[in-house]
């Protein structure tokens, strides 16, 4: 295995991926991505259809496990993806899911 996993990394492996595997967070992260800029968690929740509670949750969560950094400028935090690492994983992991419906689809014709 190229990156030799032990218990520890695994651990930690299983909670971004745990992060990831949840509807409003990806709706965060997407809207981090597409917004080129930090975002106050008032923007995230209104570009993600979230409530200011929810988002806040799922923000400590992205925060938590290191795709989302969190700075404070005075009264307002804002939040920003880890770049390139959370735009090259949704990346192959949109590539991999279009793959498979592609071949769905042909396999349906």
């Amino acid at each position: 295995m190229k990156h030799g996993l032990n218990d520890t990394m695994i651990g930690e492996v299983t909670g971004l991926f745990g992060a990831l595997g949840d509807q409003s967070r990806l709706r965060i992260l997407r809207a981090l991505l597409d917004a080129k800029k930090p975002l106050s968690q008032g923007a995230v929740a209104e570009k993600a259809e979230l409530s200011q509670a929810n988002a806040s949750k799922h923000l400590a969560c992205l925060v938590r496990v290191g795709l989302v950094t969190r700075e404070q400028e005075g009264n307002t935090v804002y939040f920003s993806p880890i770049l390139p690492l959370v735009s090259q994983l949704c990346d192959l992991v949109c590539g991999h899911v279009t793959d498979r419906v592609k071949a769905s689809y042909k396999a349906l014709k």
